[in-house]
C-alpha cells in the first residue's frame, strides 16, 4: 500500500513539474477579463496563434485572406465614358464576323498600348457584316489611305453612334458612302491590312466621335 501511494505521489510530482502553474489552476470567473486561461498560456509558450483567421480564398496554389478587388477600368483621354444611349444599350444582336472569336478587348493592353475597340478573330476572307442598321459614311478600300486601320468602313446608326470595321482585305468593301445597310448585311471581308498581326475585324463604337467600350452595345450572349 505504501508503494502504491509512493508511485501516485511521484506521478503527481511529474505532472506538476511538466505543466505551468496556471494550467493546474481553474480560472477564477470573478477575476479580471484579461486573466489568462491554461490553453492561452500553453499557446503562448508554443507560439501558437489562437485567433480565428479571416475566411480564406484560394489564390493559385495558396490562400489569401480575401479576394483582390477587380481592377478599375482606365480610359484614354478623350474617350467617351458616359452612359450608353437607351436606344442602343444591348441593341446590336450580331457579331461583326458571325462565328468569329473575341480577341483583345477595349482599353489598355498589358504592354501599355491603347486599344480603342474589340477584335473578332476569323480566317481571312470571312465576311464582315454590319452589327446594326445604318448609313455608310466612310469607305476606304486602299489600305495605304487607311492609316493603322488598313481598309475599313464606318456606318452611322443615328444619335451620334457610329461603328468602324477595320483591317479588311484591300478592295473588299462591298458598300459605298450614303448606302443604307441592314444589320447582318455584308460590308467587306476579314483581312490583316493596316496595323494587324493576324486576320481579324477590329470593331470600334464611337459616341459623337469619341471611342467607347463596344460591349455594352451588344445584346447579352452575343459574345
Amino acid at each position: 500500500m505504501k508503494r502504491v501511494l509512493t508511485i501516485v505521489a511521484a506521478a503527481a510530482l511529474v505532472v506538476g513539474m511538466s505543466l505551468p502553474a496556471a494550467a493546474l489552476t481553474k480560472a477564477d470567473p470573478s477575476g479580471p477579463p484579461d486573466q489568462a486561461t491554461a490553453a492561452e498560456v500553453l499557446a503562448a509558450q508554443q507560439d501558437v496563434d489562437i485567433a480565428v483567421p479571416a475566411a480564406a480564398v484560394a489564390v493559385g496554389g495558396g490562400y489569401a485572406a480575401e479576394a483582390a478587388p477587380p481592377p478599375e477600368p482606365v480610359y484614354a483621354s478623350g474617350t467617351y465614358t458616359g452612359p450608353v444611349p437607351d436606344a442602343f444599350a444591348g441593341s446590336f444582336g450580331i457579331r461583326p464576323v458571325p462565328g468569329g472569336t473575341l480577341g483583345d478587348g477595349f482599353g489598355y493592353r498589358d504592354g501599355g498600348e491603347w486599344h480603342g475597340g474589340i477584335d473578332v478573330l476569323a480566317p481571312g476572307g470571312t465576311p464582315v457584316v454590319a452589327v446594326g442598321a445604318g448609313t455608310v459614311v466612310t469607305v476606304v478600300g486602299d489600305p495605304s489611305q487607311g492609316w493603322g486601320f488598313g481598309a475599313y468602313v464606318v456606318i452611322d446608326h443615328g444619335q451620334g453612334i457610329q461603328t468602324l470595321y477595320a483591317h479588311m482585305i484591300a478592295g473588299s468593301p462591298t458598300v459605298t458612302p450614303g448606302q443604307f445597310v441592314q444589320a447582318g448585311e455584308q460590308i467587306g471581308l476579314v483581312g490583316d491590312t493596316g496595323y494587324a498581326t493576324t486576320t481579324h475585324c477590329h470593331l470600334e463604337v464611337h459616341v459623337n466621335g469619341s471611342q467607347t467600350d463596344p460591349m455594352p452595345f451588344f445584346a447579352p450572349g452575343v459574345f
